[in-house]
């Protein structure tokens, strides 16, 4: 019984960080990721793009700071840290294979919290079931809301994600199944900046996807 509670103990320690654990995402290997110039949501959607993550931040401002990244032989989490900016003003965690960035002592917008009473959608295209979810969210906090207006660019290829059948999820549960169902997506608050495309955009937040033409690579 001692031996087995020494080895849980040293299991323990050796995963305790995100650099030693493993079965972390925030863990993987990356052998080199580099981005010239850019802003700090334009290289996040770079990593994510050459790794398949997805992020969710949680937070408004910063994301327009200048970075420019090099980095070999290191972990994901060390990578979007390095990005960031700091190791000690930012919450990283990890929900559905989705890496959520929060800011410390920032509270998450409210919108993130609500709670759908019901949403279902059948399988779609991405853009089309993020829409979905917006107008969801639109009409549940002022049902007299009775259409919407507007367009969104398609994922090319294709990226069909769902279907969803959800009751008494919050916005954020439900962005997280839509992107980790993805090929690749972040979605962030929309902010008065503007981010990295193609993109679809509403009043509350805005998503990313990586099925498409993303321009140039800064360098």
């Amino acid at each position: 019984m001692k031996t087995w509670f020494l080895v849980a103990v040293l299991l323990a320690a050796n995963t305790a960080g995100i650099a030693h654990n493993p079965y972390s995402l925030l863990s993987r290997h990356v052998s080199h990721f580099s981005s010239g110039k850019t802003s700090v949501l334009g290289a996040l959607i770079w990593l994510g793009r050459d790794e398949r993550i997805c992020f969710g931040i949680e937070f408004y401002g910063g994301l327009s700071n200048a970075v420019q990244i090099k980095m070999d032989d290191a972990a994901v989490g060390e990578i979007v840290q390095k990005i960031l900016g700091s190791t000690s003003d930012y919450q990283l965690s990890v929900s559905d294979g989705v890496i959520l960035i929060r800011k410390r002592g920032v509270k998450s917008p409210d919108w993130l919290n609500h709670r759908l009473p019901h949403f279902k959608v059948p399988k779609g295209e991405l853009m089309s079931v993020n829409s979905q979810l917006w107008m969801a969210l639109e009409m549940d906090l002022d049902p007299s809301k009775q259409g919407f207006g507007g367009d969104y660019p398609p994922t090319d290829p294709i990226d069909e994600v769902g279907p969803f059948d959800e009751r008494g999820q919050t916005v954020r549960q439900s962005l997280v199944r839509i992107v980790a169902a993805s090929r690749g997506a972040t979605w962030y608050p929309t902010q008065g900046a503007g981010g990295p495309a193609p993109a679809s955009v509403n009043g509350f937040w805005t998503l990313v996807t990586y099925s498409g033409n993303p321009g140039n690579r800064p360098r």
